[in-house]
């Protein structure tokens, strides 16, 4: 019952009472407390014990609505931290969050070390649910998303899974991006950067891909060189590739020389091919198979067998051994006598 309706029920009773007892017995009576004598209408001394019990009730009744009053009050505060936390948790970044129920305590912390996934629909919750539930099902369908727009830009960390899968969705969708990523290469995860990288080698020029030389790697090198052809060299030339082979000597190893050197036949006659494995077989080491590969390949099996010759006899024992093979049976090739992957094994 409400307290107001309570009050004016009470009164509205005790009118009844005292107005029913005086038509009875309009008289008074007396009692006398210290010797002093209190004279008052009988119908007072009937609803007096009225009013007393009408306003211990209404203190007991205020005292317990006040005390949950306030607890009604920490459930709503607890509520609304839950539903920040599932918010957060939804959203891959999981923040600690206080209650004041022991019996949300116990197991609502959990959210604070724990991300959630939904699998399915989910009615009947509030907007701010709903509305990370849409963020995470829009970046999930491979869309990108202006997080800065949805107040999330500096909320999210740049390791959280969305953003990252979000970032992955942007370099899918916008060309430009790769770029942006890799002139920020320390603002970016380092998965992300990978994936940026490749894409970039995949779609840019030489001349272009010669500012990030710095941080491009061997197998995106490659990349580039695989698109090469003798119609579109990407503007490819000799002093970009000492370039990027300068930077990449500690990285590149025997099979690194031997692809580049093969896919450089693609855009070098041999020629111009030979001219150049041979300036580098005298720089790095490790290009000296490349090199001989490419003597025997262009059918320069002389030259090959001189090149041998400058060498101990205990070196290139398979490509020795394929030169004795040639000089008998010229009609042989090198990639039917040897695995050009195990090449760089001779």
């Amino acid at each position: 019952m409400r307290l107001g309706l309570y009050i004016i029920a009470s009164i509205v009773l005790m009118s009844i009472v005292g107005i029913f007892v005086y038509t009875i017995n309009p008289g008074n009576y007396t009692i006398e407390e210290f010797g002093i004598p209190v004279t008052i209408p009988i119908a007072v001394w009937i609803v007096a014990p009225m009013l007393m019990l009408m306003v211990a009730s209404v203190v007991h009744m205020m005292f317990y609505g006040t005390k949950n009053f306030f607890k009604f009050k920490r459930w709503e505060k607890d509520a609304a931290s839950l539903d920040n936390a599932l918010y957060w948790s939804l959203l891959h970044q999981p923040k600690a969050h206080k209650f004041n129920l022991p019996l949300l305590k116990q197991t609502a912390s959990l959210l604070s070390v724990s991300t959630v996934k939904v699998d399915g629909a989910v009615d009947d919750i509030s907007d701010k649910l709903r509305g990370a539930l849409t963020l995470v099902s829009e970046i999930d369908r491979g869309e990108y998303v202006d997080l800065k727009v949805r107040k999330l830009g500096d909320e999210l960390s740049s390791d959280n899974p969305l953003v990252v899968k979000n970032l992955m969705n942007r370099l899918n969708k916008d060309e430009n991006f790769a770029e942006e990523v890799l002139q920020n290469k320390e603002a970016y995860p380092e998965e992300l950067f990978n994936v940026a990288l490749k894409k970039f080698a995949s779609n840019a020029t030489f001349p272009k891909a010669r500012k990030y030389i710095k941080i491009f790697d061997k197998e995106n090198l490659l990349t580039l060189l695989s698109r090469v052809t003798k119609e579109e060299d990407l503007g490819l030339t000799k002093d970009i590739l000492d370039d990027f082979i300068v930077a990449l000597e500690s990285k590149l190893e025997c099979a690194d020389y031997l692809m580049i050197a093969t896919l450089m036949m693609k855009h070098l006659s041999p020629t111009e091919n030979l001219k150049l494995w041979r300036e580098y077989e005298k720089k790095y080491p490790k290009a000296e198979i490349a090199y001989l590969y490419l003597l025997f390949d262009y059918e320069m099996i002389d030259k090959a067998g001189d090149y041998l010759d400058e060498h101990d006899e205990h070196e290139f024992k398979r490509f020795r051994a394929l030169y004795d093979l040639k000089k008998e049976h010229k009609k042989y090739k090198i990639t039917d006598l040897m695995n050009i992957r195990h090449i760089c094994e001779a």
